[in-house]
């Protein structure tokens, strides 16, 4: 079981020789920030998807097509796969 380390970080207990063998509960909210959404769109998302922030919370998004650029849509937007500009 861990404990509250200095700065109130959670350290684990002995043995742990490897990131793998961590087992991390993303359901809790932590003094104010929280995570309560991360294990819901990670059990969601396809390989090569991107977690991106829309303003509230994080947002899964798929994969674009093939050749598609992920593009930036401006401040206050939502990116978006776009095909890359003609030449």
């Amino acid at each position: 079981m861990g404990i509250l380390g200095r700065g109130g970080c959670l350290l684990a207990r002995s043995g742990i020789t490897r990131l793998s063998e961590l087992a991390i509960d993303a359901d809790k909210d932590w003094g104010g920030y929280s995570t309560h959404n991360v294990s819901h769109l990670a059990a969601g998302m396809n390989r090569g998807g991107l977690l991106v922030h829309n303003g509230s919370i994080l947002q899964a998004v798929n994969p674009g097509p093939i050749g598609h650029e992920f593009t930036s849509n401006g401040p206050g937007a939502m990116p978006s796969w776009q095909p890359p500009p003609s030449p």
